[in-house]
């Protein structure tokens, strides 16, 4: 029997072909350096990210959506909590060499985002972990100009080639207007994706063995998608 990661690297292989065949020009893009060494690892971990959210059981994606939420939910009230306290104390400010503007920013920032997360964590409608991985894609293939028609197709693939147990719930027309209100509405930003939950491990996956100037260029790349 394939284990889960014999499973995900074949899918990942198949996803590979199908993008060559919907964006011709992305060898292209990656010769000429336009697709930069970090855009294709952060793609990488979006394809990975996608085939696990599709490959799963019902019962894990229930179990793995709420854990996911409760984090990010966490994370953005922790953040917002830390400079609400911080910008209440002008002594604090100044013993810590502290901008309050650009502090006051940042929680706006983050305050943004809480009540996003906040908003979505109460719906009614239920939420699913692809969600956030769904919006990073879509927001790297925005980045580089690459076909919206084909981007949705290849989602379509993603679920098929993963047997994703909802995947004959899916079409393209109900995924291009989720691809219209996700991109609208959704708030996610590098540090909620890079936090470590529980489990020891962040949501994006991604691993450094240090704080170096790698992770730090790998941050910068991958904000210039988000924002």
């Amino acid at each position: 029997m394939k284990t889960s990661r014999i499973v995900e690297r074949e899918i990942i292989r198949e996803i590979r072909l199908k993008l060559r065949l919907y964006f011709p020009e992305l060898q292209s893009f990656i010769d000429k350096k336009i697709i930069t060494k970090n855009d294709w690892i952060f793609f990488g971990m979006i394809q990975l990210n996608l085939v696990k959210c599709f490959t799963i059981t019902p019962e894990d994606a229930i179990r793995k959506s709420k854990a996911q939420i409760n984090q990010i939910t966490k994370f953005y009230e922790l953040e917002t909590r830390v400079r609400k306290t911080a910008l209440s104390s002008n002594s604090f400010l100044k013993e810590n060499d502290l901008n309050k503007l650009e502090l006051s920013n940042r929680m706006v920032f983050y305050n943004d985002h809480r009540k996003y997360w906040k908003t979505r964590k109460d719906s009614s409608e239920l939420y699913f972990n692809y969600e956030v991985f769904l919006f990073l894609y879509y927001k790297w293939m925005k980045s580089f100009e690459l076909g919206k028609e084909s981007s949705i197709s290849l989602i379509l693939d993603i679920m098929m080639l993963s047997n994703y147990y909802s995947k004959n719930y899916f079409d393209f027309d109900r995924l291009s207007k989720e691809r219209v209100l996700i991109l609208k509405e959704m708030k996610i930003s590098s540090g909620a994706l890079l936090i470590k939950g529980k489990n020891g491990q962040n949501i994006i996956g991604a691993t450094f063995d240090n704080d170096n100037d790698d992770k730090k260029k790998f941050i910068r790349e991958m904000n210039a998608h988000l924002l």
